[in-house]
């Protein structure tokens, strides 16, 4: 099973964006409006559509190429998971998982995101986001953080906040 570890963190190594083309020095540069507008589309597009595209489709890696977790040492796990991580930055993404969850369900909440549609941008990140701030179906299940907001946020309604005060 080594073996093909190595070989899923090759392919996951491969799969990593590929360094954005430098400028030709004879090119015209760029102003500093230019680049301000085109950043300014690029948000205007993000909130405007809806995702053409899972990342699968971007970085061309299939979920069914990833082994079940129980069939993975817990070192295997960590090295997967360590490897998606740099993949994901590598396409200006990130997965907003806690970080005392279990290298097991870790590698499920990442290995997901190659189903999930998402927008590749070249300034700032796009997150994907797993949990909906409902803790009875949150994905984190025990390591839930958002019960600790609700339970935060259900005090300061039982106890009041001083007037226009946010309790946040």
């Amino acid at each position: 099973m080594q073996k093909y570890i190595n070989q899923l963190l090759a392919d996951i190594i491969n799969a990593q964006r590929p360094d954005q083309p430098i400028p030709e020095t004879n090119s015209v540069p760029v102003s500093d409006e230019e680049k301000m507008r085109q950043h300014f589309e690029e948000v205007e597009h993000w909130l405007e559509h809806d995702p053409m595209h899972t990342f699968s489709y971007y970085c061309g890696l299939e979920k069914e190429i990833f082994p079940p977790p129980e069939k993975l040492t817990e070192k295997q796990l960590l090295e997967i998971n360590e490897a998606y991580r740099h993949l994901l930055f590598s396409w200006n993404l990130d997965a907003d998982i806690p970080q005392e969850l279990p290298a097991t369900m870790k590698y499920k909440l990442l290995i997901s995101t190659l189903d999930k549609k998402t927008d590749i941008v070249n300034d700032g990140f796009v997150t994907f986001e797993f949990c909906q701030y409902h803790p009875p179906s949150c994905p984190y299940e025990a390591y839930c953080t958002c019960k600790d907001f609700e339970e935060d946020m259900d005090n300061d309604i039982q106890h009041g906040l001083p007037e226009g005060e946010l309790p946040f």
